[in-house]
């Protein structure tokens, strides 16, 4: 034999034996369906075994020795998917029962408690006795947060926000826009700016409280802001106050960067806010106004919290310098349309326009095959 000729070894792996208790179909369908780590490793090393795999191998990808490997094996060979899942000790018995594990989440929703001591002394009426400790160990394991509430106005109508949010693409619609002119959608809202410090939470070293100067200089401005969720563009303006003659004044910037579009703003029912425009602004413009008391629907409202926490713990001598510092939290917004599209986010507003611009698109495309055919039998 040559120096350069190769010596070809073939090995194979001796088949396992896996019995007759189950199929590799059932096992791949408990596979899909299961969410325990204990069970989905265990089905994995049975269907990497149908798959002719050695005891070596399966061991060494799921990281087991091969005695684990070899008594699962087993287990499965004698009963089946049963006895393969079956747990010898099923751990200590919880201390709370699924149906008070199940109120407690119910009450936890409605934000009913402000110290945990408060669900303590609540689960005595359930007749549990818990120490804080296992108190604190049970809210976090039912996911809870200690979070601060949103306030929510006592008129507010929580069928009709839920309404409006069903029904978006309808109300879109129902504006008649015709199909070949370009569209843009709206989300506007205004926050107000002083001079009066807003203080907000910073890092700072244990035993230290730092301070914040305050300023009582009562002067403020507003600030108009819209973004637009098809272009994912925005527009602000900076104003002395609110009021109608504003307002249109910022419809006319907005208009002002497509003249020949259609816009549509989603605003709030705000007294400052024109329910009807007269002029050009009547010829590009159409209103979706928010349903009352309703301001958590306007995804653009958690902006404002962004430009708090800029200007924030600071002291602004002239409405000029503040303005600067809006400027600066507002900037990464005008330069970058991911910033804009995370302000937005995956909600039913942006979902119900993109449903809503499809259909446009797809009308287009249907007028315009149908004049091809025309003009096809025409010619």
């Amino acid at each position: 034999m040559s120096k350069n000729s190769r010596k070809e070894v073939i090995t194979t792996v001796k088949p396992l034996s896996l019995g007759t208790h189950s199929t590799q179909l059932e096992v791949e369908c408990q596979y899909k369906s299961s969410s325990e780590k204990h069970d989905r490793e265990r089905l994995l090393a049975i269907l990497m075994a149908y798959e002719n795999n050695s005891l070596h191998r399966i061991g060494f990808t799921l990281r087991r020795g091969r005695s684990s490997i070899a008594r699962w094996l087993k287990a499965y060979r004698e009963g089946g998917i049963g006895k393969l899942l079956q747990r010898k000790h099923e751990g200590r018995k919880a201390c709370l029962s699924q149906s008070c594990q199940d109120a407690l989440v119910e009450n936890l929703r409605s934000g009913q408690w402000k110290k945990a001591r408060e669900v303590q002394i609540w689960l005595k009426t359930q007749h549990v006795e818990l120490k804080l400790s296992a108190v604190y160990y049970w809210l976090r394991r039912l996911g809870a947060s200690w979070k601060l509430p949103r306030k929510s106005h006592e008129k507010r109508n929580p069928d009709e926000a839920f309404r409006f949010m069903q029904e978006i693409v309808t109300r879109l619609e129902e504006l008649s826009i015709p199909d070949d002119r370009d569209v843009h959608i709206w989300v506007e809202d205004e926050h107000r700016c002083g001079l009066i410090n807003v203080i907000r939470r910073c890092w700072t070293l244990k035993g230290h409280r730092p301070e914040a100067i305050h300023n009582d200089k009562y002067e403020w401005e507003y600030v108009y802001g819209a973004a637009d969720i098809v272009t994912s563009k925005v527009e602000f303006l900076y104003t002395p106050t609110v009021s109608l003659e504003w307002s249109n004044e910022y419809l006319k910037q907005l208009v002002s960067t497509d003249p020949e579009a259609m816009h549509i703003i989603l605003w709030d029912r705000a007294g400052f806010h024109p329910e009807a425009l007269d002029g050009e602004l009547s010829e590009c413009v159409r209103f979706i106004p928010f349903p009352a008391y309703s301001p958590d629907l306007n995804p653009i409202e958690p902006l404002w919290n962004q430009v708090k926490q800029e200007i924030a713990n600071g002291v602004w001598n002239t409405l000029d310098e503040i303005e600067a510092g809006i400027s600066r939290a507002l900037k990464p917004y005008w330069e970058d349309v991911k910033q804009v599209w995370s302000l937005l986010g995956n909600t039913w507003l942006t979902r119900g326009v993109i449903v809503f611009l499809q259909r446009r698109i797809a009308r287009l495309y249907s007028h315009w095959q149908a004049n091809c055919q025309w003009n096809f039998d025409y010619g």
